[in-house]
């Protein structure tokens, strides 16, 4: 396996360090002039709190002619504990403040709904350096360096705010809500749980994915509260999703979905105030639905379905998914990735992939032969050691499989595994005849392909990322029309926005040189998680060619198995 090479050094040298006078003097006497006068800003300038580096873009596929980069590096006063808590709260309140009303236009990446690592803002060497992109400034035809110099000064003023004191509450915040998150997630598997939900969580959301005003927090019965002692951080106490099936039960609009949605939200931190940060799942958590249209390479359906007309069940490759194949196909491919923790909702489900009831089985007769449900599949997962948590809103057999049913009432869960039971057996794993091995046998993904299959010769990849669910992403001929290629990730389960996306689609190109040419993904999930825990988001494009953010591996997952390259099939 390889690495990424190192990213291009960017913290200066004292020496080269020069007075913010000087750039104040370079202002004046170059305001008016014509635009190649702008050369003599590029340096780097001492701040009162930090250093203020300005720079050309070299790798920008998207760049404008007067576009620079500007990189501001605050000094140690912030600390370096918990340092993507640090980086994430830096740019929320870059935008805030100095991105609110700039001089000139200036920009970075704007913070999501998660605590994410990103390439906009990350420590080096015990100072946090966050990155800003820049439109310089025209009066005309002439350079305007008179706006210029009042944007320096807002840096400034903003580089000295943040390091100061007085700044220091909500940091702090910032950093124990990160913390506790980041522990509650730890200690789940001591506690036999998947999922924490704490009490006082908010999980409905607003227009703007905020906590909605109106919503009631949440609720934990003493039949499913837990309570986890974290030591320094406080007991909190919520209701614990257990390992195994767990079903969601309730009328429409009473919250089932809304907690599915918040569990997979749970494998990354969230800010104070947010409402979901006190809820946690494993982050190897998974929602998957069904896909109609989606591609699959080479994937061994056989555990789900030992034959399939026109096709090899063994090797089952297709353009464009049935959304009873696009479903097997991704749950199997995330089993593979590594995922411990099925999310599921029936309204998203392929009916006819999730069960099949008496009435058109024996419509069906010797058709269905070899074909086993995913609601028949679970209690096999379960014994596997692989969790679901399925929102059941119209079928009582989905209860049938669960380890316990949670009734959603206004929003407030109420455990009725008992009153369902009188009236629904539990289906013990086995019982229906399914064979084990047989899935066990099908959730090995390896990937042999060019290390070059994605980035070609270089270390980044041209993106279109208009449109976030349907970027286009440049690949090395013959794989797209003209090289590019437009990648459907629309019901693919995720959140997504410009970063996310963009981090996913470079970390499937470092995935491959990862493999060298041949490796499992559960070999290529610890070499990717080393790549970016000792380098962050600077791993995935180290010569700054995109502001992008760090994705979970499940999601690279998703993107590699969308793509028509690397070359992927199941077994080694």
């Amino acid at each position: 396996m390889i690495s990424a090479p190192p990213p291009e050094p960017l913290l200066p040298a004292a020496a080269d360090i020069r007075p913010l006078a000087a750039l104040r003097a370079n202002l004046r006497r170059i305001d008016g002039w014509g635009d190649l006068a702008w050369k003599e800003i590029l340096g780097a300038w001492r701040l009162s709190a930090g250093t203020l580096l300005l720079t050309l873009p070299e790798f920008e596929v998207d760049q404008q002619d007067d576009e620079r980069l500007a990189f501001v590096l605050i000094n140690h006063a912030l600390g370096s504990t918990h340092p993507v808590a640090t980086a994430d709260w830096l740019l929320r309140e870059a935008w805030a403040t100095l991105l609110n009303t700039p001089a000139i236009q200036a920009w970075t990446l704007r913070p999501g709904a998660a605590v994410r690592a990103t390439n906009a803002c990350w420590f080096a060497d015990g100072q946090v350096v966050l990155r800003l992109h820049l439109t310089l400034p025209y009066a005309g035809m002439c350079i305007d360096a008179r706006r210029f110099a009042r944007f320096v000064r807002q840096v400034e003023a903003f580089a000295s705010a943040i390091a100061t004191p007085c700044a220091r509450p909500t940091l702090r915040a910032q950093r124990r809500s990160v913390a506790r998150q980041q522990a509650l997630r730890t200690v789940l598997p001591a506690h036999g749980l998947v999922a924490f939900l704490a009490e006082g969580a908010v999980l409905p959301r607003a227009a703007d994915g905020g906590p909605a005003p109106s919503a009631t927090p949440l609720h934990v019965p003493a039949q499913l509260a837990t309570t986890i002692d974290l030591g320094r951080l406080g007991r909190v106490r919520g209701w614990g999703i257990t390992s195994g099936v767990t079903a969601l039960a309730g009328a429409p609009y009473h919250g089932k979905s809304t907690v599915l949605q918040a569990l997979q939200a749970g494998i990354a931190d969230r800010p104070p105030g947010d409402g979901r940060e006190g809820v946690v799942a494993i982050d190897s958590a998974l929602l998957v639905q069904a896909e109609d249209g989606r591609p699959i390479k080479n994937q061994d359906l056989s555990g789900f379905f030992r034959t399939l007309p026109g096709a090899d069940a063994r090797h089952f490759s297709t353009a464009r998914a049935s959304g009873a194949t696009s479903m097997a196909a991704s749950v199997l491919q995330g089993l593979a990735g590594g995922c411990r923790l099925l999310l599921i909702d029936e309204d998203s489900a392929a009916s006819n992939f999730l069960l099949i009831d008496p009435v058109m089985r024996a419509l069906l007769g010797r058709t269905l032969d070899g074909v086993q449900t995913l609601l028949e599949a679970l209690p096999i997962f379960a014994a596997m050691g692989i969790s679901t948590v399925l929102v059941a809103g119209s079928t009582g057999h989905s209860l049938a499989v669960a380890k316990r049913i949670v009734q959603l009432d206004h929003w407030q869960p109420h455990d009725v595994t008992r009153r369902v039971r009188r009236l629904v057996p539990l289906l013990r794993a086995g019982s229906s005849g399914n064979d084990e091995s047989a899935i066990q046998r099908v959730v090995t993904r390896g990937l042999a392909d060019s290390p070059d299959a994605i980035f070609g010769p270089r270390h980044f990849a041209p993106l279109d990322l208009r449109e976030p669910e349907r970027p286009r992403i440049k690949l090395p001929a013959p794989n797209g029309i003209n090289g590019w290629h437009t990648l459907d990730l629309r019901r693919c389960g995720w959140q997504l926005d410009e970063a996310l996306v963009a981090g996913a689609l470079f970390a499937a190109g470092w995935v491959c040189r990862l493999a060298a040419g041949g490796a499992t993904l559960a070999q290529l999930q610890p070499a990717y998680e080393h790549l970016v825990a000792d380098g962050g988001a600077l791993a995935l494009d180290p010569f700054h060619s995109r502001l992008l953010a760090v994705p979970p591996w499940q999601l690279v997952v998703t993107v590699l198995e969308r793509l028509p390259v690397p070359l992927l099939s199941s077994g080694r």
